[in-house]
């Protein structure tokens, strides 16, 4: 009696990349807009957002999250046009880890 035995193959799958959003500092937003927004679009706790926006205003800019493509560009462009709608020019940058 001969024994067969099978190996399932799976091909190797590529990690899908990952993208920084971050929020660039222009000096006439408030600082609770940039509270609000880090809370409701990154889902930050309030002690992290602070931390953030803190950061945002001493390098320039601050890092938000890290998320796959879509994602990081739809938030990045949802915060944007909170901004607009606010009257502020609020940017954001994605970039590839």
């Amino acid at each position: 009696m001969a024994i067969k035995i099978t190996t399932n193959y799976f091909a190797p799958v590529d990690k899908p990349k990952t993208y920084l959003v971050y929020i660039i500092y222009e000096k006439y937003v408030p600082w609770k807009f940039c509270i609000q927004v880090l809370m409701e679009v990154f889902y930050r706790k309030y002690e992290d957002a602070e931390l953030i926006a803190n950061e945002i205003i001493t390098n320039g800019e601050g890092l938000c999250g890290a998320y796959l493509y879509e994602i990081a560009e739809n938030k990045a462009k949802y915060v944007e046009e909170l901004a607009k709608k606010e009257g502020y020019s609020l940017q954001c940058l994605v970039e590839e880890v």
